[in-house]
């Protein structure tokens, strides 16, 4: 039997690395592996949730821990390139999976350098890689210099959100008022403000940008709302699952004009609910949405309003689009991403 550790530090975390780690860590605790013996890094009050015959090491405890089992690992996969902590010997096969590069576009001067270069020695020290998306793929190989070093894509799950309860979020005062939808951490890259001065071209609708909004790109796009926004554009902060389901259901559109995207997970859970999504085209948005989407080659207000007013147009939500997208969607799911990734355990066991 072989030792593998999992490093699920971001459990907790409302963010990219905190939806993947809360799908996939439940799943491959309940995989059956007769030829591998769990190890997770979880945070502590996460120890033991997952069964009695996985050892678990606390997040805030990691070094103590490990020394305290005393566990050969055989392989150590480090589940985003933002880890803390690197263990087990020469001989422990170090797995690294890379979500983005944006810190290239988003960081400036030493603050981009000490990126660049964590990043480079991270992967210096792996074995083998895993990417995302193959535009992740693409940029690393564009950037860093591997060495012949393998990048293997394994896509992003989608869990099923379709499933579950319905909540209308407090701030819908009016149901029969039509609006659009948005989501994702409240930062620059997101690209959220250049959806307020295209609203003008939708005076009947509302716009509702929700996500965590402590970020200081929230200010400013609070300013552009407060004078562009004519009242019917709302930052509402965070919501649960069950609101964003109801505004999944009864949104007109989901619009996503994010500059910078590793995968994009908000626009295929868009797709399981019959939304039409409009999308940027950069990053790896096309790759992800493929042809379930329209596409914005520019953040011109009219013209990103036109394309909307004729995807919208053109679509049922009961449709054949609409089905095509979300059977689509549900090809992006956790049980093939952990099958994916056990699979890989397991052939980079057989190679050690």
């Amino acid at each position: 039997m072989k030792n593998v550790l999992v490093d699920f530090s971001h459990l907790n975390d409302f963010n990219g690395f905190g939806e993947i780690a809360r799908n996939y860590c439940p799943r491959l605790a309940k995989a059956v592996l007769p030829d591998i013996h769990l190890i997770m890094i979880v945070p502590d009050d996460k120890v033991g949730a997952f069964g009695n015959h996985i050892t678990y090491i606390r997040r805030s405890k990691k070094r103590e821990d490990l020394k305290k089992i005393n566990i050969n690992i055989d392989l150590w996969h480090a589940t985003d390139q933002q880890f803390h902590l690197r263990g087990g010997n020469k001989d422990t096969i170090q797995l690294l999976t890379v979500h983005d590069l944006n810190f290239l576009r988003e960081k400036k001067g030493i603050h981009k350098l000490r990126h660049i270069i964590q990043l480079k020695w991270r992967m210096h020290r792996s074995d083998y890689l895993t990417a995302i998306s193959g535009y992740v793929k693409k940029d690393i190989e564009g950037y860093y210099n591997m060495g012949g070093k393998r990048i293997d894509v394994i896509y992003n799950g989608i869990g099923n959100l379709e499933i579950g309860e319905r909540r209308k979020p407090a701030f819908i005062k009016n149901e029969s008022e039509p609006f659009f939808f948005t989501i994702g951490q409240i930062r620059e890259k997101k690209n959220f403000h250049t959806l307020v001065p295209m609203m003008s071209h939708f005076p009947k609708h509302k716009l509702y940008i929700c996500g965590d909004d402590h970020f200081a790109y929230a200010n400013e796009l609070r300013r552009i709302i407060d004078e562009q926004g004519e009242g019917r554009v709302v930052l509402v902060g965070k919501i649960s699952d069950e609101e964003k389901r109801w505004l999944f259901e009864h949104t007109e559109a989901f619009l996503f004009p994010s500059r910078l995207e590793g995968f994009g997970i908000p626009v295929l859970e868009a797709m399981r609910f019959g939304c039409k999504v409009f999308s940027s085209n950069l990053s790896s948005l096309p790759e992800v949405c493929s042809e379930h989407a329209s596409y914005w080659d520019n953040f011109e207000p009219a013209y990103m309003a036109k394309v909307v007013s004729d995807g919208l147009s053109a679509w049922d939500k009961e449709g054949e689009e609409a089905k095509s997208a979300a059977e689509y969607s549900r090809g992006f799911n956790y049980d093939t991403y952990t099958e994916k990734y056990i699979s890989l355990y397991r052939k980079l066991l057989e190679g050690k």
